[in-house]
């Protein structure tokens, strides 16, 4: 009877352990910012082709690469965009449960760029969804915030420009 007590206990002491790594590489995984950094780092430089394999076909409305890409740089071209300043701060990845990291995170981006309409250039404070696509991380969705709560939520450090 005692020999099955510490075997139960090992194996509980073993599954606490694992459960406690699992939860601290889950919460500090460098995948989900390293994405959002690598895509907007190829937006900014215009290199469309290289940032389509960052993004998931929700983000590229299913297009192929090229067309896509010939999209955004026209897009670019037309309201003269400038990506001037990118702040991709760490990834928050929930957890399934003790055991299992969940599939996506939400990485929050301070973004600095201007365009035709806004020569000055403008801080944008923006949340990106990240998946889990087969073995690497991609973009599903971008939000920009305006609402100061929702901004503070994520942002709690940054002042608020007036918009």
């Amino acid at each position: 009877m005692s020999k099955l007590i510490w075997i139960l206990i090992v194996v509980t002491v073993i599954g606490l352990g694992g459960g406690y790594f699992n939860r601290t590489y889950c919460l500090s995984d460098a995948g989900p910012q390293a994405v959002v950094l690598n895509y907007l780092t190829a937006m900014k430089d215009e290199r469309f082709e290289d940032a389509f394999q960052f993004v998931t076909a929700s983000m590229t409305d299913g297009k192929p690469a090229a067309a896509w890409a010939e999209q955004q740089s026209k897009m670019f071209k037309m309201a003269r965009v400038v990506i001037n300043d990118i702040d991709v701060r760490p990834g928050h990845r929930e957890l399934k449960n003790v055991f299992m990291c969940a599939a996506n995170a939400t990485v929050p981006n301070v973004l600095r760029a201007s365009d035709v309409l806004n020569r000055q250039g403008s801080t944008e404070f923006e949340v990106y969804k990240v998946i889990m696509d087969g073995d690497e991380w991609r973009i599903d969705s971008q939000e920009t915030l305006f609402d100061d709560a929702t901004i503070g939520q994520w942002f709690p450090d940054d002042q608020i420009p007036d918009f």
